[in-house]
């Protein structure tokens, strides 16, 4: 037996949510945390034991023995825990940005934790576990993140867990089960994508293949928010015309898997970009904005008058970051 990759010490627990532990195996499980026992026996796949919510605090252990053999997680807390999901600007460094190496700070209530990209490349990998934020290392986690997380921190003091799950170049479908745009009638020909090589040299964009590869590693442990910025890969022919469709659908499916039907999302608004000026990008953009008023406890955050144009990486990401927190508190008070 063992447990889910994401379970190690310094985790951040989601505030007044199910605190979930889980992992696969046949045998049996003996979860402790703080003070409280739960037993379960499995005949083989996936396992689960469940604990009530909690308001803040910390630092806890939590012991886990598993078929006789008994690891502890360490300084662990219960805070505000976001999964940031999406693409490139989203996967975007702090180091990369136009914020000021001033503006990084070393805190060890923020904590990471990254599920590792197909693509590789990334600094810290699922392998690292939690890590707690230190100056010399924020400027590989992701700008929007991060920055995010120290506004909240700023203004609340409690702890702070972010979940990178991006990859950039992504489509939306491929964040998708398998087939779900089938059953949602929706086709889109391989030739009108943005790029004919999407497909061939980017393997994670298959149907369904980061929803299995990536979010599946995570889910179901509880969450207060999720963070979605991507649809740069969408915003063309026909797929921009269902984008919103396909969007509703993503943010169905994580509150399904997550198990928790109101969890809030923030959408980020794609900036305007000087050359893709065109009405699949505009259709992308608009099917974002309106999101907020389709489903409930989603809020759009408008990202093009605080970014540069000439780019479709912006480097600025403060302001957009600022933003993104303010959301996130709105959503989730």
């Amino acid at each position: 037996m063992k447990l889910a990759q994401i379970f190690t010490s310094n985790l951040v627990f989601a505030v007044e949510k199910p605190i979930r532990v889980f992992g696969t195996g046949k045998g049996i499980a003996e979860i402790v945390f703080r003070g409280e026992k739960r037993r379960v026996e499995s005949d083989g796949g996936n396992w689960m034991v469940e604990f009530a919510p909690l308001s803040y605090g910390g630092p806890y252990e939590l012991t886990a023995t598993l078929n006789g053999e008994t690891k502890t997680l360490e300084n662990v807390y219960v805070g505000d825990v976001y999964m940031l999901a999406g693409q490139s600007n989203l996967q975007f460094k702090l180091k990369e940005s136009t914020t000021s190496e001033t503006e990084w700070e070393s805190n060890e209530k923020i904590r990471l934790f990254t599920v590792d990209r197909p693509e590789k490349g990334e600094r810290f990998q699922t392998a690292d576990g939690w890590v707690v934020s230190e100056k010399k290392d924020v400027g590989d986690w992701s700008a929007v993140g991060y920055i995010s997380a120290r506004e909240i921190y700023r203004k609340k003091g409690v702890a702070v867990g972010l979940i990178a799950c991006y990859q950039g170049a992504s489509i939306i479908e491929s964040w998708l089960p398998e087939g779900t745009c089938q059953t949602l009638g929706i086709s889109i020909p391989v030739k009108e994508k943005y790029f004919d090589h999407w497909y061939e040299d980017y393997h994670w964009n298959k149907d369904g293949f980061l929803y299995q590869h990536s979010l599946s590693k995570v889910t179901p442990f509880s969450l207060n928010a999720v963070v979605w910025y991507q649809g740069e890969s969408d915003a063309d022919g026909v797929e921009s015309t269902v984008y919103g469709k396909e969007l509703e659908a993503l943010i169905s499916v994580m509150r399904n898997d997550f198990q928790n039907q109101a969890l809030p999302f923030v959408i980020v608004q794609l900036a305007d970009c000087d050359e893709r000026a065109g009405e699949g990008w505009k259709n992308v953009q608009n099917a974002q904005w309106e999101m907020q008023y389709k489903v409930k406890n989603v809020k759009s955050v408008r990202s093009k008058d605080v970014c540069e144009t000439n780019d479709i990486h912006p480097p600025t990401k403060e302001k957009l970051a600022i933003r993104v927190a303010d959301a996130l508190q709105e959503l989730w008070k």
